[in-house]
């Protein structure tokens, strides 16, 4: 990662929550590390047990999915709990992932100001898209 941004190469981290083995504390490790890696761009999904794959069958065999409604079978919905954690905890996570990368204010400015045209334009939408959703709860 820091050879990519040191040679102005833009870095992106794509990053899976939601493992059986997932707790708040390793989660918590993770978006620590990915703070520390500081890419240009981070995603987070959620592990979903895709049908045709081995952890489909795993899942299945073992009554871990929760949810069967295919829709939300996207990565960004939990579909199936951890060991240690709720649906609803890995939904969680996922949206403190997030908030905790993108909510930092030295990394929007950076992002917006960026000589990167590809990252200036994300966190400029981004920062639209917030600006926008507290616009609407004035209203």
């Amino acid at each position: 990662m820091r050879l990519l941004k040191e040679s102005g190469i833009f870095a992106q981290a794509t990053l899976i929550i939601g493992h059986r083995g997932d707790t708040h504390g390793s989660i918590e490790g993770l978006r620590r590390f990915v703070g520390d890696l500081d890419p240009d761009l981070a995603i987070f999904m959620i592990l979903t047990p895709f049908p045709g794959t081995e952890l489909y069958d795993e899942a299945v065999r073992s009554g871990w999915i929760e949810d069967w409604n295919w829709a939300n079978y996207d990565m960004i919905h939990a579909v199936m709990p951890t060991e240690t954690l709720s649906r609803e905890e890995v939904q969680q996570e996922l949206y403190d992932c997030y908030r905790g990368f993108y909510g930092s204010l030295s990394r929007q400015l950076r992002g917006i100001l960026s000589s990167n045209r590809f990252k200036r334009r994300t966190y400029r939408y981004l920062a639209s898209r917030r600006l926008l959703r507290q616009l609407r709860g004035l209203i």
